[in-house]
């Protein structure tokens, strides 16, 4: 797993503010996130040996959010403690299960492609190496050059992506939202498919009515 460590800050509400607006949310609360923790997280709770290759700051977030891997199983060896804040994302969950994130990238954003030197014989020997958009685009193509097995990127936040890195993607998994950008135009997923060219397969996730 190489991606992005965040501290999460949610708050519950019953609509989104307007700009200039002020709600009260009903209850807040902290968790371990970030895109990257949380599919290596995921994989370790069914089973898989994993290995987490990302980015936290010298604060006691950071030390958190290690921790919690740690209580998963995840391997931490890889985590860098780096002089930036950790990474933090502001969430706000409205009465039908709605979001909306603004994400602070701090330690996310100060990882770069030499420091996966250390943990690149991890990647080029894991089975499956998942990646997200959270760090920088240096890093993610890195990885991809570096990885031996499967390949699987989730997109986002979405970004037009080099052709390079496409091609030595196994499986891409967009929302709806990042397929259009990868492919540069709107239209129906089932139309938008055949227009994006490089990954071997592509799973498009379609929030409540699954996937495609």
């Amino acid at each position: 797993m190489v991606g992005s460590l965040n501290l999460d800050v949610v708050m519950m509400v019953s609509a989104f503010p307007s700009p200039g607006e002020t709600v009260l949310a009903s209850r807040h609360f902290t968790n371990p996130g970030g895109k990257g923790a949380n599919q290596a997280v995921a994989a370790a709770r069914l089973g898989n040996q994993v290995s987490m290759i990302g980015a936290v700051g010298s604060d006691s977030e950071g030390r958190r959010l290690v921790e919690a891997l740690k209580a998963d199983g995840v391997d931490t060896a890889h985590v860098l403690r780096l002089d930036a804040a950790t990474g933090m994302a502001a969430i706000a969950v409205d009465a039908n299960a709605e979001n909306t994130i603004a994400v602070g990238q701090g330690a996310n954003g100060a990882i770069t492609a030499d420091d996966l030197d250390p943990a690149a014989d991890v990647i080029a020997a894991a089975d499956v190496v998942l990646m997200q958009l959270e760090i920088p685009l240096d890093v993610v193509e890195r990885t991809a050059e570096l990885a031996r097995g499967l390949v699987i990127l989730n997109p986002a936040p979405a970004q037009v992506l080099p052709n390079a890195l496409l091609d030595r993607i196994g499986v891409l998994v967009p929302n709806q939202h990042e397929l259009a950008v990868l492919v540069g135009s709107e239209g129906q997923t089932r139309d938008l498919v055949p227009q994006l060219s490089g990954p071997t397969d592509v799973v498009v996730t379609l929030g409540s009515e699954g996937a495609f």
